[in-house]
C-alpha cells in the first residue's frame, strides 16, 4: 500500500485541480454524448453518479468500474426519433490480474484496478439538401461516434473504500452525402476529430471520522460520488464552421441501499428471513451544466432474489427536472452457469417534446465473480494475515448484506482492535454481538444505570434466543453462561436456570450463577449446594476471586434466611479471614455492590447472625466493628447510624428492643439486596 501511495497522491492532485480550474461556459456542441446509457441509470431516472459499478460507468462516472464482478459486455440500441438510432457498446474489465508483484505495473493492472472500453454512436438519415433558393441537392446523414477508453481503482481503508478513474473520449463528426457548396463548405465524407476526458471518484465509508457512531447495518449502503465531464474539453474546430467546445459537466450526488430487513422490528424474525437480502436501492445526483440551470435527478430501484437465486428482478423508477421527467424501468439477471450470466433490461422515458424514449439492453457477464466470495479467499490465502487481509475483508462488509458476512467479522476479529470489533460484531448480530451487549450491560450496572443495562441486556437476550431455541442448539458452554447471566440481569430467574441447567461442564461461573439465580428465586438449599460447589471449585479455578468471596457472602445469606445461623457465622468468618478483597472490575453485580466491597456486609451479617442466637453482647459488638473497621461503606454507615441505640438496648438488657432491631436490619438487608 505505501509503495502506491505517491501514484495516489498524484492522482488525487490531478483531479482536484482540473475540478478547480473547469472552464466557464462555450456552448452545447457533443449533446448526443448527454442522452444517456445503461438499462439501470435511464430507468433510475438518470441518477447513477454514486452507483456506476457496471459497464455504463465508463459514461457516467468511471470509478465505479471496480464495483462490477465479471467482465460485462454491454449493448443497447434505441430508435430515438424520425430516423435517428443512438447505439453503445460497452465493456468493462474488473481486477484484471492479480498475480502481479507490487509495482507500477501491479498499481496500473492489479487487482485493485478496471479497465473499460467503449463505442458511442448516434445517426440521423434522410435529411434533405437544399439551396436557399429550393433546390434540391440531395440526401444527406450525420454521424457522431465517440470511443471511450477508461481506467479506475480501488484504495481500502480504515476510514472505507475510495475509488477513482478517468475515461478519454475520442470524438469524430460527419456528414455523408453533404454537397459541399459556398454556404456549407464542408466536403463529403470529411470528418472532423477532437478528444477529451472525465474524472470520477466514489467513496463508502466504513470507519471515518464523524461516521463512526452510527452502526456499520447502517452506513455501510451509503455511498457518494462526483464525476466531472469534459475537463479536457473536446471541441469541433470547423466542420460546421468556426470553433465550437462541449460544455464542463460537473455532477454530484449519494446513494442508499435500504436493507429492508434491517429496518423492521427485531421481533419479526420470521419477516426478516423471508426478505432475505432483499434491497431498495435509492439515488439522489444534482448536476451543474455549462450553461444551463442546475439539474436535478431521483432514482430508485429494488433487487429481488427469486428461486433459490436463480432470477433477481430489479424494477425501477426516476424523476428528473432536465429530460424525461419520468422514467421506469425493469432489469432482469439470470446466471446461467457459476462463470456467466446474461442481462436484460428496458428503461422508459417520458418526453414531454419528443416521441417516448424505449430502450432496450443486453448485458453479458462472464467469468469467476470478483464479489463477497472471492475477496473471503483470498482473504484466507494472505501468507501474513495483516493488512492486506484486512482490507479483503472490508471489501467484503463493503458488499453488505452477503452470505460471508459472518465469516469475514470473525477473521476481522482476529486482526482488528476492540472497538472496530464491536462495530463488526453489531453489524452481523449474532453471538459475538450479544457477547459485547452483556460487557455494556455489566459496565452501565457498576454505574447504578439499571434501566440501561437491563436494555442492553434486552438486545443481548434477543441475539441468543434464536439460537437457543433450535432442536439441536450448538450453543458452548461459554454461550450458555452469558445467555444465563443476560437473563439474570433481567429478572427471569427461571428462564435462566433453565438455560443454565443445558451447561455441559461446570465451571465456578457455573455454580455461580445457578446459585444466585435460586438465591433470588427463593430456592435456598439450591443456592447452598450450587455456593458450596463453586467454593470448592475454586481450588481449581484460582482466577475467579470475586466469585468465591460473592459465593461465600451467598452462602451466609441463604443460611441465615433458613435460620442456621451458626453455620452462616462460620461461612462469614472464613470469608473476612481468607477472601477480604476488593472485588474485582468484571465481578458479575448480583446485586450491584456500589463500593466494590462485601466484606462490611460479611462483618454485618456476622453481628445480625449473633443476634439471632441471643449473643446480644457479641452481636452489638459484631456489628460495632462494622461501623470502626468499615466506615465509609454501605453497612459501616448503617450501623453508625444505629450505634448509639443499639449500645442503649445492651446496656439496659432490652432484649426485645435488640430482637427488634435485628428483624428490622435483617429485612432491610434482603430488601435492599432484592432477596425473598
Amino acid at each position: 500500500m505505501k509503495a502506491n501511495r505517491p501514484y495516489v497522491m498524484l492522482i488525487a492532485w490531478l483531479m482536484i485541480s482540473c475540478v478547480l480550474h473547469a472552464g466557464e461556459d462555450h456552448g452545447q456542441a457533443g449533446e448526443f454524448l448527454r442522452y444517456g446509457i445503461g438499462g439501470r441509470a435511464l430507468g433510475m431516472g438518470r441518477a447513477f453518479v454514486a452507483v456506476s459499478d457496471d459497464a455504463s460507468g465508463l459514461y457516467w462516472n468511471p470509478a465505479g468500474m471496480v464495483g462490477a464482478h465479471r467482465l460485462e459486455m454491454m449493448s443497447m440500441y434505441s430508435d430515438l426519433y424520425l430516423d435517428s438510432r443512438y447505439t453503445y457498446i460497452g465493456i468493462v474489465l474488473p481486477r484484471p490480474n492479480d498475480k502481479l508483484r507490487p509495482g507500477l505495473l501491479r498499481f496500473l493492472a492489479g487487482p485493485s484496478t478496471a479497465f473499460g472500453f467503449g463505442w458511442v454512436g448516434l445517426s440521423m438519415s434522410g435529411y434533405e439538401q437544399r439551396t436557399e433558393y429550393g433546390q434540391y441537392l440531395g440526401d444527406f446523414s450525420i454521424g457522431e461516434n465517440a470511443f471511450l477508453v477508461g481506467w479506475a481503482r480501488e484504495e481500502v481503508g480504515g476510514w472505507g473504500i475510495f475509488r477513482y478513474g478517468w475515461t478519454g473520449k475520442l470524438i469524430n463528426q460527419g456528414f455523408p452525402g453533404l454537397v459541399a457548396s459556398q454556404d456549407m463548405p464542408v466536403e463529403s465524407g470529411k470528418r472532423d476529430w477532437t478528444a477529451g476526458l472525465d474524472i470520477g471518484m466514489t467513496f463508502q465509508p466504513i470507519h471515518a471520522p464523524l461516521l463512526r457512531l452510527i452502526s456499520l447495518r447502517y452506513l455501510l449502503p451509503f455511498r457518494v460520488g462526483v464525476s466531472a465531464q469534459n475537463l479536457v474539453r473536446p471541441g469541433w474546430s470547423g466542420t460546421t464552421g468556426g470553433g465550437d467546445s462541449f460544455p464542463v459537466v460537473l455532477r454530484y450526488g449519494v446513494s442508499y441501499r435500504w436493507i429492508l430487513k434491517d429496518w423492521i422490528p427485531s421481533s419479526w424474525r420470521s419477516m426478516a428471513k423471508l426478505l432475505g437480502h432483499t434491497q431498495i436501492l435509492t439515488t439522489f445526483d444534482r448536476e451543474v451544466y455549462d450553461g444551463a440551470d442546475q439539474g436535478m435527478y431521483f432514482g430508485a430501484e429494488g433487487i429481488f432474489s427469486m428461486f433459490h437465486h436463480k432470477l433477481q428482478l430489479m424494477p425501477r423508477f426516476g424523476l428528473n427536472n432536465r429530460t424525461e421527467g419520468t422514467s421506469f424501468g425493469i432489469g432482469m439477471l439470470i446466471p446461467f452457469k457459476p462463470t456467466a450470466a446474461l442481462k436484460l433490461d428496458y428503461a422508459y422515458g417520458d418526453h414531454p417534446y419528443m416521441y417516448d424514449d424505449n430502450r432496450l439492453f443486453l448485458t453479458v457477464q462472464l467469468g469467476t465473480e470478483k464479489g463477497p466470495a472471492y475477496f473471503t479467499r483470498k482473504a484466507r490465502t494472505e501468507t501474513t494475515p495483516g493488512m492486506a487481509a484486512r482490507n479483503h475483508l472490508l471489501r467484503v462488509l463493503a458488499e453488505y448484506p452477503n452470505d460471508h458476512v459472518d465469516e469475514a467479522v470473525e477473521m476481522l476479529a482476529e486482526l482488528e482492535d476492540s472497538v472496530r470489533v464491536r462495530r463488526y460484531y453489531g453489524l452481523t448480530g449474532g453471538l459475538g454481538h450479544a457477547e459485547w451487549l452483556l460487557m455494556d450491560a455489566r459496565r452501565l450496572l457498576k454505574q447504578g444505570k439499571v434501566g440501561a443495562a437491563k436494555r442492553k441486556a434486552k438486545k443481548a437476550a434477543e441475539e441468543y434466543h434464536p439460537f437457543f431455541i433450535q432442536p439441536e442448539h450448538e450453543l458452548q458452554d461459554e454461550d450458555l453462561l452469558n445467555y444465563g447471566e443476560v437473563l439474570l440481569i433481567l429478572g427471569q430467574l427461571q428462564d435462566a436456570d433453565m438455560v443454565l441447567h443445558e451447561v455441559e461442564e461446570p465451571s465456578l461461573r457455573y455454580y455461580f450463577l445457578t446459585g444466585s439465580c435460586k438465591k433470588y428465586i427463593g430456592d435456598m438449599d439450591g443456592a447452598i449446594a450450587s455456593f458450596s460447589q463453586a467454593v470448592r471449585r475454586f481450588e481449581q479455578e484460582q482466577n475467579y476471586l470475586s466469585m468465591v468471596s460473592l459465593s461465600f457472602l451467598g452462602l451466609g445469606e441463604a443460611f441465615i434466611r433458613k435460620g442456621q445461623y451458626e453455620t452462616a457465622q462460620t461461612t462469614l468468618q472464613v470469608l473476612i479471614r481468607r477472601y477480604a478483597y476488593r472485588l474485582d472490575a468484571d465481578y458479575p453485580r448480583y446485586p450491584i455492590y456500589a463500593d466494590d466491597y462485601i466484606i462490611d456486609d460479611a462483618q454485618f451479617l456476622i453481628g445480625l447472625a449473633e443476634l439471632k442466637m441471643e449473643r446480644y453482647a457479641d452481636g452489638v459488638a459484631s456489628l460495632l466493628k462494622t461501623q470502626r473497621f468499615f466506615p465509609g461503606l454501605s453497612y459501616g454507615d448503617t450501623v453508625e447510624r444505629l450505634a448509639e441505640n443499639m449500645i442503649r438496648a445492651l446496656g439496659e438488657a432490652d432484649w426485645n428492643e435488640l430482637d427488634e432491631m435485628a428483624l428490622q436490619l435483617e429485612d432491610e438487608y434482603f430488601e435492599n439486596h432484592q432477596l425473598p
